[in-house]
């Protein structure tokens, strides 16, 4: 990463979680059921999230009309969609202190989600990553990777293997940086999360890998090039969490950094993830690649499909300025975006 987007003077206020005097982080959470075993912890990650940021809660489900039939009873599609809402009625009153709508509608899944979050204002859509009714492998199934890639908003993905179906209380807050405003972005929500839960958040940069071209005996100057360019990423990398820190709030969130040199990022990440017990990860899609092109980037499908944890994937266009977040020398600095800030 250059050394002058990690390293630019910033002279930002601190960073703060959210208090009850300033807006919600999260206006409007929609917590997307279906018939799987995810269900339930979606459920219970939603009202935790809905808790700490102050947004309204919509608990929705969708279903699809009878595969195989010409037409189906209206009768009996009114009872299944009637049946569906007071199912989801009933999960709602083991969540006591929570105020949530419900909405049950019938269509294609993915479509009547991204559909529903545009027309009524969502800005985090909670669903499992993979459904075991349709999908038997790691990563995202098919719905869940059709709202990650359509809808503009935040995305909380639940894995299946979340055996939580209780009120949920965060301890660890991990949340992966790259030393991008992109990436910061993710910042702000982690620690309302943490602030509400009183959880620890993890900082965690993971240097990128430096390797050797090797056609035939690596010279002793390439090496020690290798290993002085390792250094060099650690110690920036280092300094870049102490300008972090610096601009957090004191004593109100427990935080502590980790640096991770060596090998792929990706998979640092994921061991990283699993070895520390992070109860959930909060990072930005994209980080500092940032492609158009794509709504979710390598580092966050990566940790979807291998460090089986509930990952809330922040949409950085939510929070970055319009123009470009790289800088040129003669370019200002990149300020921080600006719900990041007091």
């Amino acid at each position: 990463m250059p050394e002058s987007d990690i390293l630019s003077t910033r002279k930002d206020k601190p960073l703060s979680p959210r208090n009850h005097d300033q807006k919600p982080i999260f206006h409007h959470i929609l917590a997307c059921l279906d018939a799987s075993s995810a269900s339930r912890a979606t459920l219970a990650h939603s009202v935790a999230i809905a808790s700490a940021t102050g947004a309204r809660l919509t608990v929705m489900r969708v279903l699809e009309p009878p595969a195989g039939q010409a037409s189906t009873d209206p009768v009996d599609w009114q009872m299944c969609l009637r049946d569906a809402e007071v199912e989801l009625r009933d999960r709602l009153l083991e969540f006591p202190d929570i105020d949530a709508k419900t909405v049950v509608i019938g269509g294609q899944v993915a479509e009547c989600i991204c559909a529903w979050a545009h027309d009524n204002g969502v800005d985090l859509t909670v669903m499992a990553a993979t459904s075991d009714r349709n999908w038997s492998f790691g990563g995202l199934g098919g719905t869940a990777r059709r709202v990650v890639e359509a809808t503009n908003s935040s995305v909380f993905l639940v894995p299946r293997s979340d055996p939580t179906d209780a009120a949920i209380r965060y301890r660890r807050v991990m949340t992966p940086l790259d030393g991008s405003p992109r990436s910061e972005c993710a910042l702000p929500i982690a620690l309302a999360i943490a602030s509400a839960h009183e959880a620890e958040v993890v900082l965690v940069h993971a240097a990128p890998n430096i390797d050797l071209t090797e056609i035939g005996p690596v010279e002793a100057e390439a090496i020690a090039l290798r290993d002085q360019l390792r250094q060099r990423n650690k110690l920036v990398a280092e300094k870049y969490f102490k300008q972090v820190r610096s601009r957090l709030p004191p004593r109100q969130v427990a935080t502590r950094t980790q640096v991770l040199a060596g090998g792929d990022p990706r998979h640092a990440l994921a061991q990283a993830a699993m070895a520390d017990r992070s109860d959930i990860i909060v990072l930005s899609s994209t980080g500092l690649s940032g492609h158009p092109d794509l709504s979710i980037g390598s580092v966050a499908e990566y940790l979807v499909s291998h460090a089986d944890k509930p990952i809330l994937l922040v949409r950085a266009n939510e929070c970055m300025p319009p123009h470009t977040h790289r800088r040129t020398r003669d370019a200002p600095a990149v300020r921080l975006p600006s719900r990041a800030l007091n």
